[in-house]
């Protein structure tokens, strides 16, 4: 036997950081959650360029407790060390995440040089290392024989505020106020970066944290250099999150049970879903509402998966009317944002499980699920969920040993069939909503009857007079009377139109001045941010002559964005054709409406006021801002004739359950006499001097045909004037 010692090569750190990390992403993560298993707050990463193979430099800086020169000699180079394996909680009481210890050999797959400096809170000394991974090149060289600079000495950087300027981004770090971290300095990039590595580290970090756990506080920020800017940012989770048009959110218990709630945004009537789970022979898991364990005279055997916290959300990527409506830029942008950001991630103890959730990771196979039931089944890029495991309540769902993915198991088995279980309810929810979207929705424009301005053919009911009445003048007086007539209001109807054939035109021209304005907006805000943000990087506070500057860039963004606000409000009338209605939040299309005569309002000294709800509905938001302006001019007229400290209008929307939307109109104004209820519909009656009588009983019409609502006039709305309540019907 031999009794020689193990000599580990020096190349078996090139493998754990080059071949076990599989990507530059994943090695930053990596980096990040050690300064999240550091007690760590704050992460900075900062690049700066040239960011080409053997130049650049990354450093990845965070507050937490620092190490000693002990932890560095003895620990930082050892995988799975003890103290790994052995603490599964931080000081602070977060669930350790780094429990195999090979995170902080990325920084040998990122650059060829690393410098780390690092100071604990209690000691007055930095503990500084100088790493060359080069080095591990060597297939002769052993790991003893690896040459790694450490000394212990004074500070020579602070993390306290007043020493700021001797580190990057000094607002940033400017509110952290501790004298402790770790900076790792990566040197010698091993690849070129790109638009795409950035593309990459900014989607890996979003989704790091979910963002539906109550977790402490932990920021992390990318500072980039030039040509990349637009990456420099405070990571945050996707904004279109916010507003899907599906959702499921609750908990499949480890005895089985499931508590979870199915919600269709646009019907708004949440769907609650409470049974067990049981396993078919055929079809696997199965959703058994009503249903408890004790109920099978049969052994029952749970999934062995154990307990899943689940938060989904869905779209139809053919209806983002209404995410565009929040989060503003293009279908086609938010197409591709949700390419990017979908999929079903999976996170334990608060951070994601790589690699659930990245792009083109179909873990459940959803998109080949959905060859046979096109429109039925979900696809993957529909979906942005997230799975919720911990370590204790979940203890068979285990890492692999690369850290990428989960063991292939039965419980990861149960987990799939689950998850798949849970969407075909949500499938099926979401077929029943559309089909009924579907049938009530109503092509209005084919209601139109050819011959808008043909003549009246009274013929039939002439010969009719002649035949059975031939002595009957006065009948043929009267038949004459109501051609004539007729004639007469045709041309007032050519003229009308006439009018809106110019509106037409007009339309274009909005389409014409979106088109060109918007993107030299974009330039002008892009561009003025920039130009803070160099600003900032040369710290304009300590040069008082930057001041000036930097406030105004501050008013040109502020105008930029009312320009963007007006280009909002007027898109609704460009000339494009309308199609389809849109899923819109409602209360954003009234909110355009009264935003269009904000001057008005404005000058009469008019408060208003719109419910603080989310309706999502399919209409046409022309339709809707003409009703919703018809009402608002009325208010306006009648209003002057009250006190200007008691002007106000009042917008309310509720859905009504198996009816529609219901929208209450109420003004503080004097109201509508008694005398006048029954005729303020009628076409042509106006009380108003200026009035041409037209604009309820258009609207009326609107309500009526378009969404086979009312209109009509209530007692006893929330504002003591005139109170409208308009019902919409079909398309919400």
């Amino acid at each position: 036997m031999n009794n020689s010692v193990f000599r580990p090569r020096a190349r078996i750190m090139k493998t754990l950081g080059e071949e076990l990390i599989s990507s530059d992403s994943v090695a930053l993560i990596e980096l990040v959650k050690n300064a999240y298993d550091a007690d760590a707050s704050d992460v900075l990463i900062k690049f700066t360029g040239p960011l080409d193979e053997g130049t650049g430099k990354l450093e990845v800086i965070d507050n937490g407790r620092g190490m000693s020169f002990d932890v560095v000699s003895r620990a930082w180079m050892e995988p799975a060390t003890p103290s790994k394996v052995k603490a599964k909680e931080t000081d602070s009481g977060r669930r350790v995440l780094g429990e195999k210890g090979i995170g902080r050999f990325a920084t040998s797959r990122l650059a060829s040089m690393l410098e780390l400096t690092s100071q604990k809170a209690d000691r007055q000394q930095e503990v500084s290392a100088l790493f060359d991974w080069t080095q591990f090149d060597d297939d002769k060289k052993y790991l003893d024989e690896i040459e790694v600079y450490i000394e212990e000495r004074p500070p020579s950087i602070t993390f306290e505020t007043e020493g700021l300027n001797l580190l990057p981004l000094n607002s940033f770090l400017k509110s952290l106020k501790k004298n402790h971290g770790t900076i790792l300095a990566m040197t010698g990039m091993k690849r070129k970066w790109t638009n795409s590595n950035f593309d990459e580290i900014r989607r890996g970090l979003s989704r790091l944290v979910s963002p539906f756990e109550d977790m402490p506080s932990f920021n992390i920020k990318i500072t980039a250099p030039d040509g990349f800017e637009q990456y420099s940012m405070e990571i945050q989770p996707p904004e279109i999150i916010k507003y899907p048009h599906y959702t499921v959110e609750g908990v499949v218990k480890s005895n089985g049970s499931y508590s979870l709630t199915y919600t269709s945004v646009a019907d708004g009537l949440p769907i609650k879903a409470e049974g067990l789970l049981v396993l078919h022979p055929k079809s696997g898991w199965v959703m058994r509402d009503g249903i408890k364990a004790e109920d099978f005279q049969e052994n029952y055997s749970p999934p062995e998966c154990g307990e899943l916290n689940i938060k989904l959300r869905v779209w139809d990527r053919d209806e983002l009317g209404n995410v565009k409506q929040k989060v503003g830029g293009t279908i086609s942008s938010i197409r591709k944002d949700l390419d990017n950001f979908a999929g079903i991630n999976i996170y334990r103890d608060g951070f994601r499980v790589m690699p659930y959730g990245e792009p083109n990771n179909d873990w459940l196979r959803l998109d080949i699920r959905r060859v046979q039931k096109p429109t039925y089944r979900l696809s993957n890029n529909q979906i942005l969920g997230y799975v919720s495991i911990t370590a204790g309540s979940n203890p068979e769902l285990k890492d692999q040993s690369n850290r990428e993915g989960l063991r292939e198991n039965q419980a990861y088995s149960d987990l799939k069939d689950i998850m798949k279980c849970l969407l075909s309810r949500l499938e099926d929810i979401r077929y029943k909503s559309r089909k009924k979207t579907s049938e009530k929705e109503t092509d209005h424009s084919s209601a139109r009857q050819g011959g808008l301005f043909g003549d009246l053919d009274l013929s039939k009911l002439r010969d009719h007079i002649s035949q059975n009445n031939p002595s009957d003048k006065q009948a043929k007086i009267i038949v004459d009377n109501i051609e004539q007539d007729f004639s007469q209001r045709m041309e007032g109807v050519k003229k009308i139109v006439s009018r809106y054939s110019g509106l037409a035109t007009l339309g274009k021209l909005v389409d014409a001045v979106l088109h060109e304005g918007r993107q030299p907006l974009a330039v002008i805000t892009g561009q003025s941010k920039l130009a803070q943000e160099d600003l900032e990087d040369f710290s304009y506070m300590k040069h008082k002559e930057l001041l000036v500057p930097y406030e105004r860039l501050n008013t040109i963004k502020g105008q930029a964005a009312s320009l963007n606000q007006i280009f909002k409000r007027i898109e609704p009338f460009g000339g494009r054709k309308v199609g389809r209605p849109s899923q819109l939040y409602l209360e954003n299309v009234i909110n355009d409406a009264f935003k269009i005569l904000y001057s008005k309002l404005k000058d009469a000294s008019i408060a208003y006021e719109i419910s603080n709800t989310e309706t999502l509905v399919r209409v046409d938001p022309q339709e809707i801002q003409q009703i919703i302006i018809n009402l608002i001019d009325n208010s306006i007229y009648w209003l002057q004739f009250t006190p200007k400290i008691s002007r106000k209008i009042s917008v309310i929307l509720r859905r009504v359950e198996n009816i529609g939307v219901e929208i209450l109109f109420s003004d503080s104004g004097p109201g509508v006499p008694e005398d006048d209820k029954d005729t303020i519909f009628d076409a042509y009656y106006s009380t108003r001097e200026d009035g041409a009588g037209l604009g309820l009983s258009i609207i009326g019409e609107m309500v009526s045909n378009y969404y086979s609502g009312s209109l009509e006039l209530v007692n006893g709305g929330p504002l003591p004037g005139a109170t409208f309540r308009i019902m919409l019907c079909k398309r919400v």
